[in-house]
């Protein structure tokens, strides 16, 4: 039982920021004080939305976020907008992190992140 409450607590930590405030997934890293974000050493330009989006796949990886899920975390309960917009700025924060990008589709539910 002890090891399974360590192994709990060892996934919490992937996605829990440290005390910098930073974010780490891979070759990702996202400095949420500053809001920057970093793909294998290189500084990546994410928009507003894309960094909300990237910071709440990061903040649980391994979870799986239903497209309703993240339209209400990232763009509010209030958005306008549909699931569509969530593929379309995934695909977005993708390409702009390239081979470093530890967002993964699961189709027909949504997203996840790899730690």
């Amino acid at each position: 039982m002890h090891a399974v409450a360590t192994v709990g607590r060892a996934k919490e930590a992937v996605g829990t920021p440290d005390a910098a405030g930073t974010l780490r997934a891979g070759g990702v890293v996202m400095d949420l004080g500053r809001r920057r974000a970093r793909a294998d050493g290189r500084e990546v330009v994410l928009t507003a939305t894309e960094f909300d989006l990237l910071s709440a796949l990061l903040r649980r990886p391994g979870l799986v976020h239903s497209r309703e899920r993240l339209l209400s975390q990232v763009w509010g309960h209030t958005a306008a907008a549909g699931t569509r917009t969530v593929d379309v700025h995934v695909a977005q924060v993708r390409a702009k992190l390239g081979d470093a990008s530890p967002i993964r589709t699961v189709r027909g539910v949504g997203y996840t992140a790899d730690a």
